[in-house]
């Protein structure tokens, strides 16, 4: 299903990440995050949810690498922030 609508937006990572299904880290850096959002019909005002989030690879910081999208659930990035939070 297409998003009605693409929120975007940025995250940085200040240690490199491990993203699940993928066997080597990814850099540390600032990443493009694209919400995808979809109207709630039916409702006498306007109201969307988020259907999907896709972040894209490799960090913007990054222009010699072959680029490529990935989705990502919520839990899985609320994992990933938490974790570069944690103190090394």
């Amino acid at each position: 299903m297409m998003p009605d609508s693409e929120i975007e937006s940025t995250v940085t990572f200040h240690h490199p990440f491990v993203l699940k299904d993928f066997e080597t880290p990814q850099a540390a850096g600032t990443y493009r995050l694209v919400y995808d959002m979809e109207e709630i019909r039916g409702l006498s005002f306007l109201a969307t949810r988020r259907t999907g989030i896709r972040l894209n690879l490799p960090a913007l910081s990054v222009s010699d690498l072959a680029s490529s999208v990935v989705r990502i659930s919520q839990s899985e990035l609320d994992a990933m922030i938490a974790e570069d939070a944690r103190p090394r």
